[in-house]
């Protein structure tokens, strides 16, 4: 019913396409760096990672790659690197599964840290 469809905003998310030439290698090792933005006091985040999948018919559109908790301090950002090898492993086996990943990474307010695109008068990394 129109009652349980919820707003959701578009998520944020990072696309990745592979040349023919890759398809046929073999993955040895592969790792997805992400960079969290500093923080102003000391927080614990919440680093998720989804792949997005067609929509099954309870609704789910991803599933979860990694998840990990980070206690972070002021100062710098950081860079957190994930391991994503059985995902492009599988991405390769099946191009067509390939939809992208949103990345997530809270602090306890909910605000997320990850720089996926610099906002205005960010830098670009």
């Amino acid at each position: 019913s129109d009652l349980l469809a919820e707003v959701q905003e578009k998520p944020k998310c990072c696309f990745f396409k592979f040349s023919s030439k890759i398809q046929h290698n073999k993955v040895v090792k592969a790792q997805l760096w992400i960079y969290l933005r500093p923080v102003k006091t000391p927080t614990t985040v919440f680093v998720q990672i989804l792949r997005l999948i067609k929509p099954m018919k309870d609704g789910t559109r991803y599933t979860g790659i990694r998840s990990l908790k980070l206690d972070m301090n002021p100062g710098t950002g950081i860079w957190q690197s994930i391991d994503v090898k059985t995902v492009l492993q599988n991405w390769l086996k099946q191009p067509e599964s390939n939809l992208g990943i949103e990345i997530k990474a809270l602090d306890e307010n909910g605000h997320d840290l990850a720089v996926t695109f610099p906002e205005p008068g960010e830098e670009g990394l």
